[in-house]
């Protein structure tokens, strides 16, 4: 089988690692990839892949995702490798100009169409003619979650039988101690791990952690990206409290680092109001490290456990979850091993077997 893989958003939070992972583990079993990747990032892109390379044939584009180059430009290459190619999957909707008949595109999170979508109405308008494309001309669409599916179906009527729900794996790397030796964070400490972003709820969690900070004796750690370099509304959150002294920030941390602090931490916490999917609790169980999460849909979906959820909208209620959870050893191992049951849903090798299959069946016109 040949495929072409888009990359432009290699390097680029969750899709890019969901790109990066994917491309590895189809180049692993011997699929030939063509992929676009912006030139920037050659040098990065040639040591990530070097394991695979004789698998893989980047093109290196003077373009990056949603550019009006782009839009145009890919096009191109694209009819150019169309009599080379058997599919063309794109881990996210940017999707060109032309768009050949034996596309797969992947549908991560409907944000958007949220309220914690906190860009133009504009770009959201985008958003929607960029799904629309999508669902139209698309062979078929991968979703990440059944809740994701849900609402795909719910704001987007047409070409609902071209939906197929292949769920995230869990990367080899979170199942293996952590090349640094010592602990990162010293003592106990809570971990969060992710962005900034309104539909993060970090908010609610330093507030519920604020509560209570005093009869833990524990550190919360923020590990993630911030969207600017300078103050944002987490940084004012922490000085109005006063609570630099109980905070450790650690900005873009390295696989190493995250597997390290996932390998100490005494609780991870995830308290989005939205999410696509949500790695990172799964990474946090398959380390040892117990988790506790909002309520919402797509998280009861991956964990199940109603005991390890709190309302993300009542500080008070993550507080007393994460108070439970930090002093009561039997309450913190019980969610550890209820969410160790679910892991195997996720098992890297289940999930690349699912879109191998999928593949072949839209080859073989099943689909």
């Amino acid at each position: 089988m040949i495929l072409y893989i888009d990359g432009l958003f290699y390097k680029g939070s969750g899709i890019g690692r969901y790109y990066e992972s994917l491309t590895k583990e189809f180049a692993k079993r011997g699929i030939r990839i063509y992929t676009c990747v912006p030139q920037r990032l050659k040098d990065a892109f040639e040591k990530d892949f070097q394991t695979v390379a004789t698998n893989i044939e980047p093109i290196f584009v003077d373009y990056e995702k949603f550019s009006i180059k782009g839009f145009f430009n890919q096009s191109k290459i694209l009819k150019a490798l169309e009599k080379k190619v058997d599919l063309f999957f794109y881990p996210h909707i940017n999707l060109p100009l032309y768009i050949p008949s034996n596309t797969i595109t992947t549908i991560l999170d409907l944000i958007p169409f949220t309220q914690f979508w906190d860009r133009s109405a504009l770009k959201k308008e985008i958003f929607r003619v960029y799904i629309k494309r999508a669902l139209k001309y698309s062979k078929g669409i991968i979703t990440i979650s059944n809740h994701v599916k849900f609402e795909l179906q719910n704001f987007f009527k047409s070409h609902q039988n071209k939906i197929k729900v292949i769920y995230a794996f869990i990367d080899d790397k979170f199942y293996q101690k952590s090349k640094i030796q010592k602990p990162i964070v010293e003592g106990d400490y809570i971990l969060f791990v992710g962005n900034r972003k309104k539909h993060k709820n970090l908010t609610n969690l330093i507030l519920a952690f604020n509560n209570i900070k005093h009869m833990i004796n524990s550190k919360l750690v923020i590990a993630g990206s911030k969207d600017r370099s300078s103050e944002d509304e987490v940084d004012k959150l922490i000085k109005t409290l006063n609570l630099k002294e109980f905070i450790v920030e650690i900005l873009s941390p390295s696989d190493d680092e995250l597997i390290n602090l996932y390998q100490h931490a005494k609780l991870f916490v995830f308290p989005s109001f939205f999410e696509g999917f949500g790695l990172p609790p799964l990474e946090a169980t398959a380390l040892n490290c117990p988790v506790i999460t909002s309520n919402i849909p797509v998280l009861r979906e991956i964990l199940t456990d109603e005991i390890a959820c709190f309302n993300p909208y009542d500080p008070k209620d993550i507080s007393d979850k994460i108070y439970k959870a930090m002093t009561d050893n039997e309450f913190r191992l019980k969610l550890l091993n209820t969410a160790k049951r679910r892991l195997q849903l996720f098992q890297k090798e289940k999930i690349i077997e699912e879109f191998i299959e999928y593949f072949h069946n839209i080859l073989r016109g099943k689909i």
